[in-house]
């Protein structure tokens, strides 16, 4: 199967959704390696690993470092509607947000990942605080929201920046609406999935993957809103 390359993104999306709603893929089991299925789609192993992210951020597959992607949910569909059912203002805004994110998070994650270790430390202890307070907060959104924006908040402000901090502050004091519509559309599981990611790698004091999760986390969201 080869995929044009205009619509890379959407082809594999399609494969996937196909592959376990048709239940070729079983829930509980492995699904082909990144390897295989890039020699299946004949696609880079980037674009698909672009993909299996947003599939394991929507709770539908689970990646095991060592071992590959589980297929934990079918629910496909149910899931990419809640995405699909933004009307074009709510995507303008909160596209607006998101861009303007991506221009000074993924710096502030790799900036905190390069603290020295008493300061990192501290900043880790607090994170981890927030992601459990998330974990604990699922289907209770306005406090999910509150507390994903104080461990993004907590970031721009640990960095060493106050210029980032600052615009970080100001962007996300305008826009409270534009975050509980992200959290509508993604839902809880997107958000525990990225949020435990950035985290593992600032304990780890790792500056690139710290800064690559971070942008990983803000622009799988804008690529699942954008207009086909």
């Amino acid at each position: 199967m080869i995929i044009k390359k205009n619509s890379i993104s959407d082809g594999i999306t399609a494969y996937l959704t196909s592959q376990i709603e048709n239940e070729v893929w079983k829930i509980g089991q492995l699904i082909p390696s990144e390897a295989k299925l890039c020699e299946t789609l004949s696609v880079s192993r980037s674009s698909l690993r672009s993909v299996l992210s947003k599939f394991a951020a929507l709770g539908i597959l689970h990646t095991e470092q060592g071992r590959g992607s589980v297929l934990q949910s079918n629910d496909v569909s149910n899931r990419f509607s809640k995405i699909d059912s933004l009307q074009y203002r709510d995507y303008v805004d909160i596209a607006k947000v998101l861009r303007f994110r991506l221009l000074i998070e993924p710096y502030a994650a790799e900036c905190c990942a390069m603290l020295e270790n008493g300061q990192l430390s501290l900043l880790v202890e607090e994170l981890a605080h927030l992601y459990l307070k998330m974990q604990q907060s699922i289907n209770d959104r306005e406090t999910f929201v509150n507390t994903d924006l104080l461990f993004h908040s907590r970031i721009a402000s640990a960095c060493g920046n106050e210029l980032l901090a600052f615009a970080f502050d100001e962007v996300i004091s305008v826009s409270k609406r534009t975050n509980e519509q992200m959290n509508v559309a993604f839902g809880f599981d997107t958000g525990i999935y990225h949020h435990g990611r950035i985290l593992e790698a600032l304990r780890n004091a790792d500056p690139q993957n710290a800064k690559r999760y971070m942008q990983e986390h803000l622009s799988s969201a804008l690529e699942s809103i954008e207009p086909a």
